[in-house]
């Protein structure tokens, strides 16, 4: 599959899901405060950003190890396989590999059980594995993921935070607080209404739209 290709299906899914999350926005305005929102509402909210996370996971995945085996750029460029990527299950090993171990070798096995690898949309664990990996577009896909990174962070929190719901992760979406207009929340869902003070758009919606076009700088 062509990186276009992906990135298609990316921004398909992610207009879906930003378009649900403006409506229930729209439907229960004004959310800012705690008792705006029911047991229900974080529910549906929980859904739509694992969604969101889930999405731009599988984008990442697909450029890192489809640029390791070999794809094509938008703009139609080959990108050669690099040599030991000989199948899907070689390269996650690798992947593996080259997030928890800073030295070579990388390819000296396969892995079959997707659990095992790491999370896909961290740009910490992107930066690890294309700079130590170094498929032939490499420097293109640091540089997008790059200039995603807070944005994606805030996301990888929220989403933390609803996982394992607890003080220490609700401590962590908190140091966020600067970057936004803020409210009292009290659950982490809550902070996906946020506001980015830049561009006056909710801290969810902001962070889709930057993910999509990270994205598209990723498949250049």
């Amino acid at each position: 599959m062509a990186l276009s290709v992906a990135f298609n299906l990316l921004e398909t899914e992610l207009d879906i899901l930003a378009n649900e999350l403006r409506a229930f926005a729209a439907e229960n305005s004004p959310l800012n405060a705690p008792d705006r929102f029911s047991l229900s509402d974080e529910c549906l909210l929980e859904g739509l950003l694992s969604r969101v996370w889930q999405a731009w996971c599988g984008f990442a995945r697909f450029c890192v190890i489809g640029s390791c085996e070999g794809t094509t750029t938008s703009a139609g460029v080959l990108v050669q396989a690099l040599p030991d990527a000989r199948s899907e299950e070689h390269v996650s090993s690798a992947v593996i590999r080259a997030n928890s171990r800073s030295n070579p070798p990388y390819w000296v096995s396969t892995n079959a059980t997707l659990r095992y690898e790491p999370t896909w949309g961290d740009v910490d664990v992107l930066n690890r594995v294309l700079t130590r990996l170094r498929p032939n577009n490499h420097l293109q896909l640091l540089a997008a993921f790059s200039s995603i990174s807070s944005s994606a962070k805030v996301v990888q929190t929220i989403r933390n935070g609803v996982a394992h719901h607890n003080h220490q992760t609700l401590k962590e979406l908190l140091n966020f607080q600067s970057a936004y207009i803020v409210f009292r929340i009290a659950h982490p869902t809550h902070a996906m209404f946020w506001v980015e003070p830049s561009t006056s758009d909710f801290l969810i919606t902001s962070a889709i739209e930057e993910l999509k076009v990270a994205a598209q700088a990723a498949i250049a």
